[in-house]
């Protein structure tokens, strides 16, 4: 049993913590969008420290403390490489392609959308990212690229093709002439011959992508993919295609559009503040299969990928009510299969997070900052399964000869302990250390935790431990259900009231992916309204 499991619940970003959110204030002037912004200003180097060094770290090269963590790892800005542009090829972006990077983010990934920002905060982030575009030259002489290159203008667009049975088969013959299958595979899955070696131009790892998920980092309109086809990626292998037809071109979009899982949408934005309404009702719902919630709406909130693999859930369904007292969220995602192990080095076990914010405003939101707490409800399948029987050696290898440890009331049965059963505690190092993890007195699959920030998750003592929960799986989905009283006397504890709302996040981590501790699918800071 694993600790680390413990200390972080997300691949949480540190730049940020100790220094408070900037207050609004007016922008400096700026020109609309697609003229050209100001290169810096103090609000947006302020507003860049507090939202984005955390992960591209402070001078904007990629280095921050969660990098790391994250999978493709964060953009290094003092290049002026820029994945999403309107423009040609080896141009750099117009403000409007890096304003709409910041209000969309990148579906799929770690990168957010700030449309929680106002705008003005938005343009002045984008003219602080512009100024650390910065070149240097022999004599040590620095220059803006921005500022050295001419201005950068969108390329024209006609009138959009639209898709056809002959046009799609068009565009299967343009994939395979253009060897797009190298990369991203016959089946547009991301698995091509070519796949694991990709790298990008600093020398990292980076994935082609999987086009039956539905998610495009610059859109997943067909028009924002026939762009990303015209102009490629800067700084990925992501070629642009602006040797074939424009009719082409369109061809290849609709058969790409094609691949995409039937009954998946298309993922166009990430979710930043959407607003997940709690009825309230005469009682809550406690159990993840209870006829109640059919009547309670449900929203689907896109989940960013913090370690971007082949297998991924991309949505997460929430579902909440409470009845004056208590409160009780109903998360549903897609998993194949069940992990509930966590015996050998190599189990990981399913698992899923709520998290509340305890100030307001809310700080980072992977798990706040300093000064800025967040309250943290965990479910794990292993702590499940520990409630029934507990797993041990055995249940990994049935067929192998082991020592029993004796037991201090009755014998050792072969296979799992039962949860009836006491275990000497001499032989039991990790419930002696007080690891939570080895805890033989577990009543609930949940925990309560506290952070303020990265590395500082805390697992809150027994006597406060008053979250419960419970999860079941049916036909590849997971429904997980957690419940707690609205008020609570703890002080790192979220407090909830009828009428009231909360800034909440979600996580869910997939075992058979390896997911564990960062390695995880979060989303951004939501709303939830509790009813009157």
């Amino acid at each position: 049993m694993r600790n680390a499991f413990l200390v972080a619940l997300v691949a949480s970003l540190a730049a940020s913590c100790g220094r408070p959110a900037p207050a609004p204030g007016p922008a400096g002037p700026v020109g609309p969008a697609g003229v050209g912004l100001p290169i810096g200003s103090a609000r947006g180097s302020e507003l860049f420290q507090v939202h984005c060094a955390a992960c591209h770290g402070p001078s904007g090269r990629g280095d921050g403390p969660a990098s790391v963590y994250l999978f493709p790892k964060p953009r290094d800005f003092s290049l002026g490489k820029f994945k999403v542009r309107t423009t040609k090829s080896g141009q750099l972006p117009t403000d409007q392609d890096l304003l709409g990077t910041l209000e969309r983010g990148m579906p799929g990934s770690a990168m957010p959308s700030f449309t929680h920002l106002p705008e003005a905060d938005r343009r002045e982030l984008l003219a602080h990212v512009k100024s650390l575009a910065v070149l240097e030259g022999e004599g040590g002489e620095k220059e803006n690229i921005f500022q050295m290159r001419a201005k950068p203008e969108a390329i024209p667009v006609g009138a959009d093709l639209p898709a056809t049975p002959d046009r799609v088969r068009r565009g299967r013959e343009v994939y395979l002439s253009s060897g797009c299958n190298a990369c991203h595979g016959d089946g547009g899955r991301g698995d091509g011959p070519s796949a694991a070696t990709l790298k990008d131009d600093w020398g990292l790892p980076t994935r082609p992508n999987d086009f039956t998920r539905g998610l495009y980092k610059g859109g997943s309109a067909p028009r924002d993919v026939y762009v990303r086809f015209t102009t490629g990626m800067t700084g990925t292998p992501m070629p642009s295609f602006d040797n074939i037809t424009d009719e082409d071109r369109w061809a290849l979009v609709h058969y790409v559009k094609s691949l995409e899982a039937a009954g998946r949408p298309s993922i166009a934005r990430q979710a930043s503040g959407v607003v997940i309404p709690a009825p309230r009702l005469p009682s809550v719902p406690d159990a993840p299969d209870a006829a109640d919630w059919a009547s309670v709406p449900a929203t689907e909130i896109p989940l960013m990928g913090l370690w971007q693999r082949s297998r991924a859930p991309d949505i997460v369904r929430v579902r909440a009510a409470h009845d004056g007292a208590r409160l009780s969220v109903l998360l549903e995602w897609e998993d194949p299969s069940v992990e509930g192990w966590a015996l050998r080095h190599e189990d990981y076990p399913d698992a899923a997070s709520v998290m509340f914010s305890l100030s307001d405003p809310p700080g980072h939101f992977t798990m706040g900052e300093r000064g800025k707490p967040c309250n943290i409800w965990q479910w794990r399948m292993d702590r499940q399964v520990d409630l029934t029987a507990r797993e041990d050696v055995e249940t990994a290898y049935p067929d192998m000869a082991s020592d029993d440890y004796p037991l201090a009331e009755g014998p050792k049965a072969h296979g799992p302990i039962p949860a009836t059963a006491r275990m000497d505690p001499t032989f039991l190092t990790g419930a002696g250390a007080g690891n939570p993890v080895s805890d033989l007195e577990r009543k609930t699959p949940v925990q309560d935790l506290v952070a303020v920030g990265f590395g500082t998750l805390e697992v809150q003592p027994e006597a406060q431990q008053n979250v419960r929960g419970q999860g079941a799986w049916n036909a590849g989905t997971w429904r997980v259900v957690f419940t707690r009283t609205l008020s609570s006397r703890e002080p790192n504890d979220a407090q909830l009231a009828a009428g009231a709302t909360a800034n909440v996040g979600f996580a869910v981590w997939d075992g058979a992916a390896g997911d564990r501790d960062g390695q995880k699918s979060v989303t951004f800071w939501q709303t939830l309204k509790l009813g009157k």
